[in-house]
Order: C-alpha cells, then sequence, then structure tokens
C-alpha cells in the first residue's frame, strides 16, 4: 500500500473522532450522472465502502454546481457540461449534520478513469439493475432524482 492510501485510510477515523467530539455541521454534494441510460455509481476506499454516486465536500468560496462537477471530475474524470439541481436533504452520519446537495447531469461518453487513493471502482448501471446494498445517501439521491422526474411531467 503506498503512503497516500495509508494515509487516507488513517485519515477517516480521525475525522470521525473529531465529529464525534464536535458534532459539526457539513455541506456536500453528491451527483448523479447519466450515459446512454445508464448511471455512474462508486465506491470509495475508505469508510462503508457500499455504492453511492460521485460528490464529496464544497470548497471555501465554490459554488453547489462548482462542487459536484469538481467532485465527479476527480473522482471518475467524466466531465458534465450541464447540471441541473435536485434538491438536497439532512443526512446525519458519523456525528454529523450533513447537508446534501444533489445535481443530475448527462455525461457524453462512458469512459472513466477513477483516483485509486480515493475511488475503490466506479461503473455504470441501469437504473433497474443498481448493485445491491447501495448506501443510504444513494437511496436518496435517487428519491430526488424521480422527485424530479415527476415535476416534469
Amino acid at each position: 500500500m503506498n503512503t497516500i492510501k495509508f494515509f487516507y485510510r488513517f485519515l477517516h477515523p480521525v475525522r470521525k473522532l473529531y465529529w464525534f467530539l464536535f458534532r459539526p455541521k457539513t455541506y456536500g454534494v453528491k451527483c448523479l450522472i447519466e450515459h446512454d441510460g445508464q448511471f455512474l455509481m462508486i465506491r470509495n476506499t475508505y469508510g462503508h465502502k457500499k455504492w453511492t454516486f460521485p460528490g464529496g465536500g464544497i470548497e471555501a468560496g465554490e459554488s453547489l454546481e462548482a462542487a459536484a462537477r469538481r467532485e465527479v471530475a476527480e473522482e471518475t474524470g467524466v466531465h458534465v457540461p450541464v447540471l441541473r439541481y435536485l434538491g438536497s436533504f439532512l443526512h446525519v452520519h458519523e456525528y454529523k449534520d450533513d447537508t446534501v446537495h444533489c445535481f443530475y447531469g448527462v455525461a457524453a461518453n462512458n469512459a472513466i478513469a477513477i483516483d485509486p487513493v480515493e475511488i475503490r471502482e466506479a461503473r455504470w448501471f441501469r437504473a433497474d439493475a443498481f448493485p445491491p446494498g447501495i448506501s443510504a445517501v444513494a437511496r436518496k439521491v435517487i428519491a430526488l432524482y424521480h422527485e424530479f422526474l415527476r415535476g416534469l411531467t
């Protein structure tokens, strides 16, 4: 295991301890990316390691949309020119109150180039064939997407 991966795996438990002690409010993004009827999902190298959608934290001064676009590109190498806001939800997990802002976009192609330090695996799935045991956050993103689709009719 290289030094960066070791540090990343070591850092996550330290962050959890900090969250337990200080109960911070955090803000993040998740992005549901579609290409040719399939959706991009990832599994992280740290934490629960369940399938979820690309995303992460918002940097100081960064817009929600810019954060979503940056996180998707950093984690998967996928660039999404247009994003649509789906909504947000509060996710209370690991001793923090995380407001998650969700976006939807269409990728021009299905090429993936993962960041192996942070991402264990990335794959495209049909909506009727998501992998078993997806994360609770992924289920909430899917629910927002269905609400978004109902609003289009």
